[in-house]
């Protein structure tokens, strides 16, 4: 996938005696695109709390909640690293906040400038005129609209005065927690959740049409789109874009735990379960989102013979990507096993999951029952932040791993 109701993100900071301290209360801290088409600037909000020596940074993005624990302070300034993704902000402080976001870590070298403004509750404070149209309901979201790499994907939103709430599903899965704002006669988004940085806009023409959009996620990623509301727009359902080969009946696969020691299907803690075979990675945010949701599955029912084991395409090598994965492991909170199986890509994807076929993306899934035959296989995930369409798959995967168990 290319690619928030309310994030929050703890940040405890090292005591050390300074002359500048940081200002608690409300924040907009802005990222700056400047490689983009207009410096396109990406806001999020967020707020200081400070008290018993330590300081909260709480980041809003609708209702999701991101803990920041990795915190070095020297001097006025700040290094903070995102759980879960390699992101990182450094930033120095005395009356203002300012420095760089660096989307893939410090090491890896790119990097943009960010500032903050202190007081700020506005997502968009420059956009300041009355929205003229209620965007609330189902779109259609059309990326790349009139190319070969046009892209249908369904918008679901909610507006209550001239704030914005929603997100974006594709058949990949979906963009998480988006919010924004409508003013006057255009709509924007954004978000900064420690995975994606995204910005999107466009104008509305009237109360079923949006055109001249723009989203982006970083300068490889700019694309148009247009959208036109339909509250009928639905996408396929995710089990009909996979299915099992002709001639197999289940999978085998082999990987590297994160103890560096190799796990295959054929391991005695796999054999008369029912088992949920994850295919993903450490830095894929839907990936994030449907680990912890099995997670709550495993330990509901792992006592009853449920498995869970999740199949991580990462950098080229183990020892590269062992840090990353152990990482995505405590994020979630597992304890079932990450196996390092191969390097990111749509041909390794295609070469471990063999026995599947269809159009395969990161994450894909599959449901074996005791025998390891395959029941149910699927490709994407649609998590907490698309509200019924997560609701339902939630009630239906449980219900079928209930089955399994009993059969």
């Amino acid at each position: 996938m290319k690619r928030i109701l309310f994030a929050a993100v703890t940040i405890v900071l090292i005591s050390c005696s300074t002359k500048n301290d940081i200002k608690p209360g409300p924040w907009l801290g802005i990222i700056q695109m400047d490689t983009l088409p207009g410096r396109l600037d990406v806001p999020f909000n967020f707020e200081i709390k400070k008290g018993n020596g330590s300081i909260q940074l709480d980041v809003r993005n609708a209702d999701e909640v991101i803990s920041i624990t990795e915190v070095k302070r020297i001097g006025d300034s700040l290094i903070t690293k995102f759980p879960t993704f390699t992101s990182e902000l450094v930033m120095s402080f005395n009356d203002s906040l300012s420095g760089f976001y660096y989307p893939k870590g410090i090491k890896d070298g790119r990097r943009y400038r960010f500032y903050a403004i202190n007081g700020e509750t506005d997502r968009f404070p420059w956009f300041t005129e009355q929205p003229k149209f209620d965007v609330s309901g189902r779109w259609w979201f059309i990326e790349n609209p009139g190319t070969s790499d046009s892209t249908i994907m369904v918008a679901e939103l909610k507006q209550v005065g001239s704030k914005v709430t929603g997100t974006i599903l594709s058949t990949t899965g979906d963009y998480r927690y988006l919010e924004g704002k409508v003013s006057g006669n255009m709509f924007y988004f954004s978000k900064n959740d420690g995975a994606q940085t995204l910005i999107i806009k466009g104008e509305i023409v009237d109360s079923t049409t949006m055109i001249n959009g723009l989203i982006s996620g970083g300068p490889r990623w700019v694309s148009g789109w247009k959208a036109k509301r339909d509250s009928n727009a639905k996408l396929p359902e995710a089990t009909s874009l996979v299915w099992v080969r002709k001639g197999y009946s289940t999978i085998e696969f082999a990987g590297i735990n994160l103890e560096g020691n190799r796990i295959t299907s054929a391991e005695d803690r796999f054999k008369g379960k029912v088992l949920a075979v994850l295919a993903g990675g450490s830095w894929c945010p839907n990936c994030l989102d449907e680990g912890r949701y099995y997670k709550q599955l495993y330990d509901k029912y792992r006592e009853r013979g449920f498995e869970v084991v999740s199949l991580c395409f990462e950098d080229k090598t183990f020892e590269a990507s062992q840090p990353k994965m152990k990482r995505f492991a405590h994020s979630i909170g597992a304890d079932y096993p990450f196996l390092y199986v191969a390097p990111r890509g749509h041909e390794q994807l295609d070469s471990v999951l063999n026995a599947l076929d269809g159009q395969m993306a990161y994450p894909t899934s599959m449901i074996l029952d005791k025998n390891g035959v395959i029941r149910r296989a699927e490709t994407g995930f649609s998590g907490p932040g698309t509200g019924e369409h997560f609701a339902r798959f939630a009630t239906e995967t449980e219900e079928l791993i209930i089955k399994l168990l009993n059969e």
